[in-house]
């Protein structure tokens, strides 16, 4: 009998442990960290209009991905520190509004590898431009006004010219719905790859080129009605930079993407993971650099994607990176790009005290699955000259004050002129 209890209590801590395993992944999968909001934002300024004020929203998710799937009811607004109701009709979702102007700059590695056949028997270079053209054309069906400038960039090499990047490449901009992009696209695809992979240089050209405060393309004038547009690099690579002065050109360059903070970075590694290429070449730990040479347990320098130095480029600026070994998997990530950099969301509502030339601050507060709240900073507004006239005992003050001022300015003077010619006549 106290075996038979004894085994009773084994087998009631074995399954005791096992539910409890699975109640945590239950709360963990339905409730995952990652799916909370971490920050939310107004984009710009408040857009007035009368009494009928506009903002846009961004909202990222703890994983620094942006939100895209939130409902009308998990927005409420403040406006001078009270709530304020706003209409179902006066809500859109981050697919439903315009995107801003935005400015794009696509950097594509053309490194010999990039002829290389990815795990769906693509080249990489073949995904990399269908990857292109899918998401030129989501932005077009959504209606956005965005320009996009695709440069290949590589080194020069025994027998290859490369693909340097100058001004005039980088200035090379279509708008998406322009047929000129698709033939440029196609072009690239004819091209065969057979540079060497320098991701900095290029790189920081871009950010010098898009930073220029003085072309107004990018940066609007004091004043301008428009919202300022948005800029963006976007890196792609299937490599690392293999150079001597490596780290040092990766130093110089982080304090040149924190300082032009306008402008996001999205990096994208096409190829295998340092997982992946652990697993592929019995490695046992994560391939790095140290792991690249020729031989038994070594990893070919062609397939490996430096995938820390890609990452902390991307976090310099707020940007997101990703990694795909697959082309489909490509044209996915440039969405999630396009999503992080144009997907938010827009509220218009009525201010409650449309008082001309006063001044009022909003800001938003955004509910996460987990119950918790995030509120956004507080946007300043001013209500221009067709807000709402003064109140109703100070126009009549006005109004009394005005009839007096011509009582005595005209009627009265009048009066006295006509009693003083009507008494000279009879006394004449």
């Amino acid at each position: 009998m106290e075996i038979k209890c004894s085994g009773l209590s084994t087998t009631i801590v074995s399954w005791t442990r096992r539910v409890s395993l699975s109640i945590l992944m239950v709360v963990f999968f339905v409730s995952p960290s990652w799916s909370q909001v971490k920050k939310v934002e107004i984009v710009g300024s408040p857009s007035v209009n009368e009494d009928k004020i506009t903002i846009r929203i961004k909202v990222t998710k703890a994983d620094d991905r942006p939100a895209m799937d939130l409902q009308k009811t998990d927005f409420s607004l403040i406006v001078d520190g009270k709530a304020v109701q706003f209409k179902n009709k006066d809500w859109k979702s981050s697919e439903e509004t315009v995107p801003p102007p935005a400015w794009i700059i696509v950097l594509l590695d053309y490194s010999g590898s990039m002829k290389e056949k990815d795990s769906q028997g693509k080249t990489k270079i073949e995904g990399a431009i269908n990857a292109v053209q899918e998401m030129s054309k989501i932005l077009v069906d959504r209606g956005s006004n965005t320009q996009l400038s695709i440069v290949p960039f590589g080194e020069p090499g025994p027998g290859c010219k490369g693909n340097p990047v100058t001004k005039e490449e980088l200035d090379k901009f279509f708008p998406v719905n322009d047929f000129k992009l698709s033939a440029y696209l196609e072009y690239l695809a004819s091209q065969v790859p057979c540079a060497s992979t320098n991701i900095y240089e290029p790189l920081s050209k871009a950010v010098h080129f898009l930073g220029n405060t003085k072309d107004e393309r990018f940066y609007l004038p004091d004043g301008s009605p428009k919202p300022q547009p948005r800029l963006s690099v976007i890196v792609l690579s299937d490599g690392y930079q293999n150079t001597p002065n490596e780290a040092e050109d990766f130093k110089k360059l982080i304090p040149l993407l924190k300082s032009n903070e306008q402008i996001m970075v999205h990096t994208l590694g096409y190829g295998l993971t340092p997982q992946l290429l652990s697993k592929k070449y019995g490695l046992h730990h994560a391939a790095t650099r140290a792991d690249i040479g020729k031989g038994e347990g070594k990893v070919p320098e062609e397939e490996f994607v430096d995938e820390n130095r890609l990452r902390e480029i991307a976090q310099a600026t707020g940007g997101l990176a990703e990694f795909s070994a697959k082309a489909y998997e490509v044209a996915e990530k440039f969405k999630l790009f396009m999503n992080a950099l144009l997907g938010e969301y827009e509220i218009t509502y009525t201010e409650p005290n449309p008082d001309r030339g006063s001044k009022h601050d909003v800001s938003v507060v955004v509910q996460s699955p987990n119950n918790t709240s995030v509120q956004s900073e507080r946007k300043s507004y001013t209500i221009g000259i067709f807000g709402r006239s003064l109140p109703l005992i100070v126009r009549l003050s006005m109004v009394f004050s005005a009839v007096i001022l011509i009582g005595l300015g005209g009627v009265l003077p009048f009066w006295i002129w006509a009693q003083n010619l009507k008494r000279e006549a009879l006394e004449g």
